[in-house]
């Protein structure tokens, strides 16, 4: 899926294009209200200063009790894609040596390093988007988002995340080859982003070194919604030995670097759901690591999560669920396409939302606090888009912990679908049903019980003839 990429190299950007202030001042979140404050500023595309020691005191995050860094065993020279002059390798090496012991992972074999300038960088990183962002990945989530009016008809997601991506970025660990990626200039330097991402990303090589990030968080996943909360656990993983890393060896001058730049970045452009999508891993995810760290566990309690890692979005953003081991509902749906509406459907793809992605696009639709309320509770979902002659037609199927709960999803989503379809004729409006049609358009949302299944379609009889084959 496309997140999974561009999320893996987007501690770069946030260093360099927002001078860090973004990634930095979403890490010392401890409440959701803080965090939909600080998504309500993104939206406008403010971003606060603050010095990195003033945050990992207000975090109270010490490093582990009795680590120390420990040289890794010595290895013959790597080849490096020639550029003009080369970093400091014996640099390099201390901070591989001070991430190595603050996290507890000695690393089992060297990193080779590739050194490329910004052009051969950014050309590297659009070919592996290429590459890995599939076709039917693509038109999936174009028509997903399309359908539910998170991005405008028209409006291309991939070129969206090519943008991102194309914009100034600092280096990615490459789980697949097992090298790091770095970029280098003419004179070569290593200031304090540099260094930063580095520490970060040799994070992920240890990691993968460890607990095998290829099989914890595979390019194409079955559930969505398990893997962002997998790339949660990753990411705050790294990000916390960032800021660890950087209280030891940044001075005060380097910290102050990292708390300069503009808010100009296309991630902050970005729709809503996309950017904060996007962010989750590091912000949230930041979030739940430092929680199990301060636990009294450290990083034993860390490596410990990832022997078990989380089941979804819901479990990161709400840690006692993850504590409790409450997974989520398993929820199902007959594929559609093969003959119980018709002949000629087809089934573009089906997956599961998850809690995080139902308050975002909740939030996109409506504001942030009727996000967080309508998400809340949410206990499994299941989606299925379909087409027909060029049209779509969506069903979500939800299920909530409480009756409360799925009341409050009801109401939200009707909401959201009157924001959506403002013109829209109002066939039904009560507790357990809201439909509009407008002219291209048919919506369908039902509750019963714990449950609740939206729909949307292209006209009034198709949303109604899924509603009956669903038996709702």
């Amino acid at each position: 899926m496309w997140r999974n990429y561009v999320i893996s190299v987007l501690i770069g950007l946030l260093l360099v294009s927002t001078g860090g202030s973004v990634l930095l001042t979403r890490q010392v979140l401890t409440t959701q209200a803080d965090a939909d404050r600080l998504r309500q500023r993104l939206a406008a595309s403010e971003s606060a200063q603050a010095s990195l020691q003033q945050q990992l005191d207000r975090l109270g995050v010490a490093p582990t009790p009795g680590a120390r860094p420990t040289p890794a065993t010595p290895a013959a020279p790597v080849p490096t894609v020639a550029v003009a002059g080369g970093p400091d390798r014996a640099l390099l090496q201390r901070i591989e040596d001070d991430v190595s012991g603050l996290r507890g992972l000695q690393p089992r074999t060297q990193v080779p390093l590739r050194f490329l300038d910004q052009a051969a960088l950014q050309r590297y990183f659009v070919d592996r988007f290429n590459q890995d962002y599939l076709p039917s990945e693509r038109e999936s989530d174009q028509k997903l988002l399309e359908t539910l009016g998170l991005v405008s008809k028209g409006e291309s997601v991939s070129q969206l995340l090519l943008d991102v991506l194309q914009e100034q970025v600092i280096g990615v660990y490459n789980q697949d080859d097992k090298i790091m990626y770095l970029v280098t200039s003419d004179p070569p330097q290593l200031g304090a982003q540099e260094k930063a991402t580095f520490a970060h990303e040799y994070t992920h090589a240890l990691q993968d070194q460890h607990f095998d990030l290829t099989t914890l968080a595979p390019k194409h996943p079955e559930n969505d919604d398990r893997s962002l909360a997998i790339q949660a656990l990753v990411e705050g993983d790294a990000t916390l030995m960032q800021r660890l890393w950087g209280q030891q060896r940044l001075s005060q001058d380097e910290i102050t670097q990292l708390g300069q730049g503009g808010t100009d970045s296309k991630l902050l452009s970005a729709p809503l759901f996309l950017r904060d999508q996007l962010l989750f891993p590091y912000s949230d995810g930041f979030n739940f690591i430092r929680q199990i760290y301060q636990a009294g566990g450290g990083y034993a309690g860390v490596d410990d999560v990832f022997r078990n890692p989380p089941d979804s979005t819901s479990q990161i953003l709400h840690i006692e669920k993850y504590r409790a081991h409450v997974k989520p509902i398993d929820v199902s749906l007959p594929d559609l396409s093969q003959g119980s509406l018709g002949e000629g459907w087809r089934q573009i793809n089906s997956n599961v939302l998850g809690e995080l992605d139902i308050r975002l696009l909740l939030s996109q639709l409506t504001d942030p606090t009727h996000g967080v309320r309508g998400s809340a509770g949410w206990a499994g979902d299941r989606w299925e888009l379909l087409e027909k002659d060029g049209h779509q037609a969506l069903v979500i199927s939800t299920v909530w912990d409480t009756q409360n709960d799925a009341r409050n999803f009801f109401q939200t989503f009707a909401l959201a679908m009157n924001n959506r379809f403002p013109a829209a004729q109002e066939e039904a409006a009560s507790a357990t049903r809201q439909a509009l049609t407008a002219a291209t358009s048919a919506t369908e949302i039902r509750r019963n019980g714990q449950s609740v299944v939206a729909i949307l379609s292209y006209d009034r009889p198709t949303a109604e003839a899924i509603a009956s084959v669903l038996g709702i």
